[in-house]
């Protein structure tokens, strides 16, 4: 689990450093508050998307997570209940953000804030929650493909691995053309 989340945090700041190197050198970006908001905004973006386990949790109280993390939780023990969602994660299935259908509308999302948004933190936070998304999605198409497969878990039939393969595929180029633009 920690070398996941030392890979998270590899990955945030490689796109990050990047993405700044280039807006730098194409001479979009200049250093200053603006530049500090839109990593403080990456920042943020990217966790949000770890938030999605807990409202997981909150939401889904019959499941033997959410009992134990409610029950550690109530009971005081805070750094406790946070390590045991950690660790016991793979038993959440269903996650919003962790599904194709998310990652599509941020696409949708990443375009509108490419085009009409020129808040910096804004562009950052879209960009971030981009990261994260890219990352994971990857990450388990070729780490994991019994957890790649919950990706679609909101598609009603069931997707040959040639359309999976091509959605990565789709998403992956997305990230990398949305990211230089954001």
């Amino acid at each position: 689990m920690k070398n996941k989340v030392v890979l998270h945090q590899f990955v945030l700041i490689g796109v990050l450093v990047v993405v700044t190197a280039w807006k730098l050198i194409t001479g979009r970006e200049f250093l200053g508050a603006d530049l500090v908001w839109w990593w403080l905004g990456a920042i943020i973006g990217f966790l949000i998307v770890f938030a999605d386990r807990l409202v997981y949790i909150l939401l889904m109280r019959d499941e033997p997570l959410s009992k134990k993390f409610g029950e550690m939780f109530s009971g005081g023990r805070y750094l406790q209940s946070v390590e045991a969602l950690m660790y016991e994660r793979y038993e959440q299935k269903e996650l919003v953000m962790r599904s194709a259908l998310f990652i599509f509308a941020w696409v949708i999302m990443a375009v509108f804030a490419a085009t009409s948004v020129n808040n910096p933190f804004g562009r950052g936070f879209i960009l971030g929650l981009g990261t994260h998304l890219t990352f994971d999605l990857i990450s388990d198409y070729y780490g994991n493909k019994e957890r790649f497969n919950l990706w679609f878990w909101q598609v009603k039939r069931e997707l040959p691995e040639g359309e999976k393969s091509l959605f990565v595929l789709v998403m992956a180029v997305a990230f990398i053309f949305l990211g230089f633009i954001l």
